[in-house]
Formats: C-alpha cells, structure tokens, sequence
C-alpha cells in the first residue's frame, strides 16, 4: 500500500490502520446496534412504533428512503446518547489554555467526555430516562448547545463515517424489525463493560421469536 505521495505503508502501519478500521467501523455500529436492541426490549411500546413504521414502508430500501425511517432516527440517537460508543475523546493541547479556571499547559493530553453532556440535566430533561420524543422538532433538546449531543465528537475531528455508521444501523435495525421481536428477562438491566468500549457484561440476554411478514 502505498499514500498518494507514493510512500509505503510499512506492516507495522497496515497492522495499525486495521487495528483502528475494527475499532471505529465495526465496535462501534454493533454496540449502537446492541443498545437500541437493549431499549426497544426494555420499552416495547417503542419497538412496537419502529416496526409498524418499518412495515408501512419498503422492505428494500433506497438511500433515499432512510430518512423517513422518523422513529429508528430518534430510537437511535436516544440510544446513542445514553450509551456512547466512544465515551471520551483524546485530544493533545497545542498550547498554554485554560479550561474551566484550570491551567492546562502545552502538550498535555486532556479527555473530553460527551458523557457528561449527554446526562447534563440543563441540557437534557430527565436524563436518566429513555426518551426518543426528547429529538422531535417541538422539543429539540439536542440543540439546547451545539455540544448537548457528541456521540461523533465535534467541530473539524468530528468522526468521518457518522453519516454512513447512522445509515447503515438503520438498515440492519428495519430488516431486524421485519422479521424478529424481542424482549428481555422481567426487571432486567444491563451492566456495561467500560475495559475498552462499552458493551454488555452479561453478552446481553436478549430472547428473539421470529414473526409473521
């Protein structure tokens, strides 16, 4: 492999890049994926209003169509911001700063937490509770700061594949849809794994029955 200036990849680079390509463009569409799973099982009323809309549209979809996927849009982002698939985002100080009245001298490497947004209740009502309702355009709560909902990161590092990681859970989500329903162990809640990226400690015992088209 080789960049467009013609320099070569060494194995150690290939190894790496591969490394990342997993992290960033498989972890972290299937936990995404898993923690919409995990509140449509625990709100059914929810799953219920995502299958009928999934159903009254065409079970092959067009790109052109996945915006009108209304329900899974706000199902997702609920999901996205009670469970961020990347909680902190490393970034290095390129000079002298200070932030929130602390000094945070050059070259310090400093972790922003779109958690602490994401559950900041003078952002977001109840925060705690899963609420898709809270993204409608009446409510808008994800533009109470431009910063209220980072599960991408944001400003010019915001992640390059948030648009087609949003597409592509869709997808897997109306097809699920269509032909499964799930549900969980009454009073069920999950614990996460926070080791590397959060997932499930218990893998999640979800109970899936198959239904009629």
């Amino acid at each position: 492999m080789a960049s467009d200036d013609g320099h070569r990849f060494t194995d150690e680079d290939v190894v790496n890049h591969m490394i990342f390509v997993l992290m960033a463009a498989h972890d972290t569409s299937t936990i995404t994926a898993t923690t919409m799973a995990y509140y449509m099982a625990r709100h059914p009323r929810w799953q219920d209003n995502a299958r009928k809309q999934s159903r009254a549209l065409p079970s092959e979809i067009e790109y052109d169509a996945l915006g009108r996927f209304t329900v899974l849009d706000a199902i997702m982002k609920e999901s996205l911001r009670l469970n961020a698939p990347v909680p902190g985002l490393v970034r290095e100080a390129l000079q002298d700063t200070e932030i929130g009245g602390y000094f945070v001298p050059k070259g310090t490497m400093v972790s922003a937490l779109g958690m602490a947004s994401h559950y900041n209740p003078a952002l977001w009502s109840d925060p705690e509770t899963f609420d898709p309702d809270r993204f409608s355009a009446e409510r808008g709560e994800d533009k109470s700061h431009k910063y209220a909902w980072m599960p991408f990161g944001g400003g010019v590092h915001k992640c390059i594949g948030l648009y087609f990681a949003q597409l592509e859970i869709k997808t897997i989500m109306h097809n699920l849809l269509l032909t499964h329903e799930w549900s969980l162990p009454a009073d069920y809640q999950w614990t996460l794994n926070y080791t590397t990226l959060p997932v499930p400690k218990d893998r999640l015992p979800v109970r899936l029955r198959r239904v009629a088209g």
